[in-house]
């Protein structure tokens, strides 16, 4: 029976199978390929139903029935005096202080294993890493705003600090305009229309004649000197560098220099307004862009330019500068560093305290080492290197400028935080290192150079100044660090790498550390490594602190495996700092090129050392001087 009935049901399942396709124009079992139009043309028909396009965002309901809709996210890892948080802040606040609302405010944190989700209705402030914000910026310059609803999204964005500060507050007086307070019911609704705001803000117009660089993520914009603004984006390829490099040159800037330093490349180029110092920071796939207004003098000194005529030999002096204070107390601090070049001029670096002593020391060194070729004004100073504003570093030339008049200066070289990063960074834990002593800042140094007759130079990473025999290379200054707030004032330290080759080729490297801290050396240490290696090596910050990363500043002596360690200390402080051990790994075993040490030691102390130097056949001169 249960097989007559199954039976039964097959054969009317067939029956009625047949009838449908005697129904069809089509012939059984041929897929149709093609669909007869009106005008008797034929055209391809799809085996798939395309699904109806969703309907385009028109507007976004923020809050409704008096719950929040929306969420605001800011970037990660920022502090609240940032632009960007200050301004999601706001945004927040303007939403809460009209509807009454609650306003969740998030970062952009996620997993590598995750991504953004699309569908959150969400107000994107600053450079938060979701692809709406490089959708809705990808057409700005350096100093523009923007407020742009991109699919889901609603994006506020400036890269200045300004112009983010513009950009939250056009964003909130949209949302002031369209709330609508007599309503019986809390609702908040911005038509999208109302969310397409860009341009320049005022303060930014510099920035905005800069393009973008094609490819990369904004991270920042840092005032990183008085007249120097930055840029830095980030997710950036060697390839998209020199893409960029050629954009530039396309948009009128000519290519001044460029120099490879690590596989961190660098170029300056300049046009009739602006000098531009971009560089490519490898290990951290970033480019910065450093824009200054420009003058002859924001143009390091070419190889190609640097012609000389040897008149005497080079070497570098490290001079005492230990004394006792007013309460007979030691001061066993400072710093001065002289290189005579081989065409007869000198490059001082930092000169020491403001004290006539200390500063007529120096001077009459310079005259004694010239006397055979030059004097007076004859004597010449290629450049004056100030490494930081502390006053046991440019003392001697802030405070005893006049002295110094019986010579011909021809540049201060320098690069000083501005006093409002200076401010901001004083609440970190350092705060007492903080005190500008007795040198000053940025404009003391700039007038002091304006009294002398010098150009004022704001030296950047990766230039290179050709002088006679030497090169000065500058392998870090602050707009390295920015936009994160210095801990130190000794992490501003500019640090300078000085190679000296004579007509054999043969070449000695000096690194002058300065007060160079562990959190810079850090950073010398993921770009350069081993590229480090020198002969010579004055000890950073006088072998004190390191102000919080001993092991970053050990692991950058170990790359620079120095024969020669000259020691910027007096002799009754330097023992209690010898056995530090970031400063052991300098000539203990591990160093197998270490050869010599030199304390500075007392005021007039010199200490010699023939360049380039050679153990087989150079000696170094040790003139020390006792207290007085």
């Amino acid at each position: 029976m249960k097989l007559n009935i199954r039976l039964i049901a097959l054969l009317l399942s067939l029956i009625m199978v047949l009838a449908i396709f005697a129904s069809c124009d089509t012939d059984f079992g041929k897929t149709p390929e093609t669909e007869q139009n009106a005008d008797n043309t034929t055209e391809p028909v799809s085996d798939e139903t395309e699904p109806p396009a969703s309907a385009e965002r028109t507007a976004f309901d923020l809050i409704v029935s008096g719950e929040a809709a929306v969420k605001i996210i800011r970037p990660e890892n920022m502090t609240s005096d940032d632009p960007a948080v200050a301004s999601a802040v706001k945004i927040r606040n303007k939403i809460e202080d009209i509807t009454g609302v609650k306003i969740t405010m998030a970062d952009d944190f996620k997993k590598s294993t995750e991504s953004y989700d699309d569908t959150t209705v969400e107000i994107l402030v600053g450079p938060t890493r979701h692809p709406q914000v490089a959708e809705a910026i990808k057409d700005l310059k350096y100093g523009d705003f923007a407020v742009k609803a991109v699919g889901n999204k609603i994006v506020v964005f400036g890269f200045t600090e300004s112009a983010m500060t513009h950009a939250a507050n056009q964003f909130t007086k949209i949302l002031g305009e369209y709330f609508d307070e007599s309503a019986a019911e809390v609702n908040l609704t911005v038509p999208v229309e109302a969310l397409n705001v860009s341009g320049t803000h005022s303060s930014s117009k510099e920035l905005s004649i800069l393009p973008v660089v094609d490819g990369a993520t904004f991270s920042a914009t840092y005032q990183s000197n008085l007249a120097c603004d930055e840029i830095i984006v980030s997710d950036v390829t060697a390839e998209e560098y020199n893409a960029y490099i050629t954009k530039l040159e396309g948009e009128g800037y000519t290519k001044y220099t460029s120099n490879d330093m690590s596989g961190n490349l660098f170029t300056t180029l300049y046009n009739k307004d602006y000098t531009l110092n971009v560089g490519f920071y490898k290990p951290y796939e970033e480019c910065r862009i450093i824009m200054e207004p420009y003058g002859e003098e924001t143009l390091p000194v070419r190889a190609e330019d640097n012609k000389y005529t040897a008149v005497t030999t080079s070497q570098v002096t490290m001079i005492g500068c230990e004394y006792k204070d007013s309460k007979g107390s030691y001061v066993g601090n400072g710093l001065t560093l002289l290189f005579r070049l081989a065409d007869g001029r000198f490059v001082i670096v930092d000169g020491s305290f403001n004290r006539a002593e200390n500063a007529n020391t120096l001077a009459n060194i310079i005259a004694e080492q010239a006397k055979d070729y030059a004097t007076g004004k004859n004597i010449k100073i290629a450049a004056w290197f100030v490494s930081h504003s502390h006053g046991d570093h440019n003392g001697a030339l802030n405070g005893q400028t006049s002295i110094f008049k019986r010579f011909t200066v021809e540049r201060v070289i320098a690069n000083f935080m501005t006093d409002a990063e200076r401010e901001r960074s004083m609440t970190s834990s350092y705060s007492g290192n903080w005190s500008s002593g007795e040198g000053g800042g940025d404009d003391s140094t700039r007038n002091a150079a304006a009294a002398l007759g010098a150009d004022f130079v704001v030296c950047h990473v990766g230039q290179q100044f050709h002088f006679a025999d030497t090169v000065f290379e500058i392998l870090y200054t602050v707009e390295s660090y920015g936009p994160t707030v210095v801990n130190a004032l000794n992490t501003s330290t500019i640090l300078v790498r000085a190679i000296t080759t004579d007509d054999k080729g043969n070449s000695t490297t000096t690194m002058v550390m300065g007060d160079v801290t562990g959190p810079a050396m850090a950073i010398c240490n993921k770009m350069y490594g081993k590229d480090m290696r020198s002969q010579i090596v004055q000890v950073a910050h006088h072998g004190y602190t390191t102000w919080g990363n001993d092991s970053a500043m050990a692991t950058g002596y170990k790359h620079m495996a120095p024969e020669i360690v000259l020691w910027p200390q007096g002799a009754n402080a330097f023992p209690s700092y010898k056995e530090k051990s970031y400063n052991k790994v300098l000539w203990d075993a591990t160093n197998k090129n270490f050869q010599q040490l030199y304390v500075a030691g007392w005021v007039g102390s010199q200490y010699i050392v023939p360049l380039p130097y050679n153990l087989d056949t150079n000696s170094i001169i040790s003139l020390p001087k006792t207290q007085g």
